[in-house]
């Protein structure tokens, strides 16, 4: 008998039922799996910090019945992710969990658990004992505890990284399959299981055509449009803080591009703006917008010559990356600046733009001066083959396909 019957489970995940800019990866996949005759439940918290949303309640949980059914179970407001009530939310959803109106769901026949938390592992295993021929997925987005271990600078002895590498451990030796949005993650996932044998699948994050391409609207960037005719606009958007790594990029502007044709713009909100503000506030090259709401966000796109990003130099890159941000880059055809230490990357291998070294200014600065030489031809080739290698294979049709070979494989 087929597997047919999934329950998605992440405190995370959104929809337009849940919120009014509300696609997200489970969301998508959901109604990529219903089109291909699959029932799907998704199973959420009532808030979310990222993305940013909040469902109301009048008790500790309901079901809504929209575009897929979703499961809500209650969870507390809190301002920053570091805040204690973001772990207390993992236990209250964790408890929830047992005790929600789980008959008025379809039995699953797949239970998908997606990175972070994890604590739901301890629901999935007590529910494969009231349905024992359910198949467990453990999808990781984060590896986590590498996480916090690298860029939050959590101690390995301490006990919220003990919990973790407890709970790591059990999602992947419990899970019957492992799907990781990180292209070399199954590295880090032998050096956990050792010897055990475990089945993987690199499923990415991809582009959403309805929930972002679809939904884009007009919007003027006058401070670009007033820069001069042969500007060269370095474009980044998105959040500002630790682990984006921006100041090297600043660095590299107020060394090397000061009164020059090259602009650095930088879009969007974080704990490091306010820093990077101050490193720049003598540099006529570098400018900042705040935030806007994602359907403004092509338009932005397209008054750049090229869009940037980067990652820290720390050993949890090297297992690759699957940041939205990158695959909106890659639809807008506009070729990639991407500082970073990840072999094998998808900038390199779609040949869409350059790549330098993690937290290196001077290798940054000498990339930007290579791009700059650039005939437009060469520009636009870079663009087209980043878009072309997104639609060909990461779309969310392309990526629930290969879903659905693992449901396949479990039966």
């Amino acid at each position: 008998m087929p597997l047919k019957n999934i329950w998605i489970v992440n405190e995370h995940l959104t929809s337009p039922d849940l919120s009014a800019h509300g696609h997200s990866r489970h969301f998508t996949l959901g109604l990529e799996f219903i089109k291909q005759g699959y029932d799907v439940s998704l199973i959420t918290s009532s808030y979310s910090h990222n993305p940013k949303r909040k469902v109301p309640l009048l008790g500790f949980m309901k079901i809504i019945n929209g575009q897929v059914r979703t499961l809500v179970l209650k969870g507390f407001a809190h301002k920053v992710s570091s805040s204690p009530v973001r772990i207390l939310n993992w236990f209250l959803f964790f408890v929830l969990f047992f005790f929600a109106p789980l008959t008025k769901l379809p039995r699953p026949n797949i239970i998908i658990v997606s990175s972070t938390p994890m604590l739901p592992v301890y629901n999935v295993l007590f529910f494969k004992l009231l349905y024992p021929n359910c198949k467990f997925i453990f999808e990781t987005r984060d590896l986590w505890p590498m996480t916090p271990k690298s860029i939050g600078n959590y101690s390995e002895k301490s006990i919220f990284i003990r919990v973790l590498s407890h709970l790591e451990r059990k999602c992947y030796s419990q899970a019957d399959y492992i799907v990781s949005v990180l292209k070399n993650s199954d590295r880090h996932i032998r050096t956990i299981l050792k010897d055990r044998p475990f089945n993987f699948k690199w499923i990415s994050n991809g582009i959403d055509l309805k929930g972002f391409a679809e939904n884009q609207k007009e919007k003027k960037w006058a401070a670009i449009s007033d820069l001069p005719a042969n500007a060269t606009v370095i474009g980044y958007a998105g959040t500002i803080g630790t682990a984006n790594s921006m100041e090297y990029i600043v660095e590299a502007f107020n060394k090397h591009f000061r009164g020059s044709e090259s602009y650095l713009v930088i879009l969007g909100e974080g704990g490091e703006k306010m820093a990077l503000q101050n490193a720049a506030s003598t540099n006529p090259n570098i400018l900042f917008f705040d935030a806007v709401q994602r359907d403004y966000l092509m338009s932005f796109y397209n008054c750049c010559d090229a869009l940037y990003l980067s990652w820290r130099n720390v050993e949890l890159y090297k297992y690759g990356i699957a940041a939205n941000k990158l695959f909106e880059y890659m639809y807008a055809k506009r070729p990639i600046i991407m500082s970073c230490n990840i072999p094998g990357n998808i900038v390199e291998e779609s040949d869409c733009g350059i790549t330098t070294r993690a937290e290196d200014s001077e290798d940054i600065a000498k990339k930007i001066i290579e791009f700059t030489t650039l005939t437009e031809e060469e520009r636009s080739g870079k663009g087209v083959n980043g878009y072309n290698y997104l639609l060909e294979r990461l779309t969310y049709e392309n990526l629930a396909s290969d879903y659905v070979e693992v449901f396949k494989s479990l039966g």
